[in-house]
Order: C-alpha cells, then structure tokens, then sequence
C-alpha cells in the first residue's frame, strides 16, 4: 500500500513547505547580498550576475534617457535595498517549515476513546502515551540539544547557505518517512533525523541575517525571522483540519 494520499475529486493536497521555502531561497540568493552592496566573506553561492536593467536598456538603444543617465548607481542602490528583503523573507519561509514539521504531531494524535487509523498516527501504528512521550522528546528534543552544539561550529567553517540548504532538504526527507512510517521504530528514527537536521537552521540563518542588514535594521530583521516560529506552530495546528480529508500520512508530507 503506498503511503502517498490518493489525489480524487475534492481532494487537499499537502502544502510543499520545504520546496517553496527553498525556491524562495534560491530566488533571493540569485545575486550576493550584503550590506550597501559588499558581498560578504562567506555564506552566499557566487554566481555571475545578470547584466543591470540600464546596461540592457542601454545596448538595445532605449528612448529612455532617464533610465540610461541614472547609470549603475541608481541600480545598485534599489537592488542592494531589495535583496536583504528577499533573503529575510525566504530564511523566515525556511523558518516557518522547519517548526510546521517539527510541531506536526501534536496535532496527529488522539489519545482516548474515536479517532481512525487514517487520521491519527498513533491509532495507526498503535502507539501508546509513553511511546509518543519518547517520540516527542528524546528522540527530537535530546538529538536537536546535542546537534546544535555541531550546527553552530559547522556555520562557521562552511559557507551557511549551502548548509541551511541541505539541512533542509534532509528535515525535507525525514518529514515525508514520519508520513510513510509503517512502525514505530520508523517514526523514531523520522523524528531522529529531523531533531539532528533542523538544529541547522538557525545557526546559519542569524548570520546570514547579520551580513544582509545593517546595525540600524538587524534587530528588526531578526524579529522578523523569529515570528517564523509562531507561524510554524499556527499551521501544524492547523494542519488537523485536513487530516480526515488526506490522512495523517499526507498532511506530514513536506
């Protein structure tokens, strides 16, 4: 039996978090970012850039004088505005997906008289209080203390855009085994993995905040970032919702 929801008439299709989150990532990475347009020492992919609207205007003979006169400066002053934006916007998408799976079964249980198989994991997989009290905390909450310690020397030896990157794509993978979980030692080792990957995130993202903004707009960017939590938690709890429609299994895929 596959564990992916049948898709039929009517049917909600589960939210691709991480996938939107990390396109969105890459769109705001499409340039380097930095503050008054220096790119910073680490943590940003470097790419050739795109030719600037005025040199484009410029070499296809544009009527537009106003355009070409404003030359490279004006570009790169409204481009170096807007790139910190884009970054924080996709790091607090990023955010949002990484407490939305990590929050998601809470609202995947019912303990206690009603519930289905299809709704609720732990009536699925016949899980008890004490096996979901393990599921909660040692196996996501021991390995996420201890991999952070990792996560923030990590951030700074590697580049933490890659590093956010591939955090992400493995909380990604560790979310879509939670949905496909047939026992219960696969559900374990699902939380195992997402508890060690999503210990990335924030060690990665803080910095990539501090290059992007200045001192003047950091503390605002950061409180920003952080409301991704809040968010993250808002949407697992919705998530119940659509678990009589889809199931458990298609609600914890990312």
């Amino acid at each position: 039996e596959s564990c992916f929801p049948i898709v039929g008439p009517g049917t909600v299709l589960p939210m691709p978090r991480v996938v939107l989150a990390l396109l969105a990532f890459a769109a705001a990475l499409e340039r380097p970012l930095g503050v008054d347009g220096v790119v910073p020492a680490r943590g940003y992919v470097a790419r050739r850039p795109a030719l600037p609207a005025w040199q484009l205007q410029r070499r296809r003979g544009s009527s537009s004088p106003l355009l070409c006169a404003a030359g490279p400066a004006a570009q790169s002053k409204t481009s170096a505005a807007r790139r910190p934006r884009l970054l924080l916007g996709a790091l607090v998408l990023i955010y949002v997906s990484n407490q939305w799976c990590r929050a998601l079964p809470a609202s995947l249980v019912r303990f206690g008289s009603g519930g289905s198989a299809h709704e609720f994991m732990n009536v699925a997989l016949e899980l008890d209080e004490v096996q979901y009290g393990l599921l909660s905390s040692y196996a996501f909450t021991a390995l996420y203390s201890v991999a952070s310690l990792a996560a923030g020397a990590a951030c700074d030896i590697f580049a933490r855009a890659p590093v956010l990157v591939a955090a992400s794509a493995l909380w990604s993978g560790a979310a879509a085994l939670q949905g496909c979980a047939s026992s219960y030692p696969q559900l374990l080792a699902s939380r195992a993995v997402l508890g060690v990957s999503q210990a990335f995130c924030s060690p990665a993202a803080y910095p990539l905040i501090g290059e992007a903004f200045s001192k003047d707009s950091r503390g605002r960017a950061n409180a920003v970032y952080s409301s991704g939590l809040y968010i993250g938690y808002a949407l697992a709890s919705l998530s119940a919702l659509a678990n009589r429609r889809i199931g458990w299994g298609g609600v914890s895929l990312p």
